[in-house]
């Protein structure tokens, strides 16, 4: 079913277009183990589940995509990756890209852990909570934290040059970082099936009595 819908839709889709077939196995097999395990655990909500085409797929290769312009051979670390959106989208999409998973949900941990097996994607590795240590790279933070509290928990995580993509959500409202984070670039995008426009945006990271 997932295929269908990215076979109906890649010619709809700038995002879409250059998809390759290895690309689309590894989401459809995602996707069978995300439905699997869902009916057992609640991983994302049966109204998402329905539309993962569009509220995670879709979504998801649109901020990596986004993102990728960013990231120079940098390392990738997905704050809250959840059910792995848009994480181990991310490791598919870019397989030349290292990519770590922060999870602190145990169950989630499980899940994503048999996903990474497989899949077999060894350019991914998982962990839990993100440390209280500073790392180099880019970060992704997609509907993790309410803005103020994920610039204010990055601040303490994010070395100088290192660049924070974070997603917005449908909201229109243009985000008020902190002196430290200066935006960078934006990106306003439409999904399909009805589920209405998204905004991600980009920052670097700048402490203060830097340049």
């Amino acid at each position: 079913m997932l295929k269908e819908h990215f076979k109906n839709h890649q010619n709809q889709l700038e995002c879409l277009k250059n998809l390759t077939e290895t690309e689309l196995s590894l989401y459809e097999k995602h996707f069978s183990v995300l439905k699997n395990w869902n009916e057992r655990m609640a991983l994302v909500s049966k109204k998402s589940i329905d539309k993962s085409f569009a509220s995670h797929y879709v979504d998801s290769i649109s901020i990596c995509d986004f993102a990728e312009n960013y990231r120079s051979a940098r390392p990738v670390y997905d704050l809250g990756t959840g059910a792995g959106f848009p994480g181990i989208i991310y490791g598919i999409r870019y397989p030349d890209a290292k990519v770590t998973l922060y999870e602190r949900s145990l169950k989630k941990q499980t899940f994503l852990s048999a996903v990474l097996t497989t899949l077999q994607l060894e350019n991914i590795k998982l962990m839990g909570e993100m440390p209280l240590e500073r790392k180099s790279g880019l970060f992704l933070a997609r509907a993790v934290l309410p803005p103020q509290e994920l610039f204010k928990f990055m601040s303490k995580r994010m070395n100088s040059g290192s660049t924070l993509i974070v997603n917005v959500g449908g909201s229109s409202e243009a985000l008020v970082p902190p002196k430290e984070f200066q935006k960078c670039g934006e990106l306003y995008y439409e999904l399909p099936m009805d589920c209405g426009p998204r905004r991600v945006e980009s920052f670097n990271f700048v402490p203060r009595g830097t340049k």
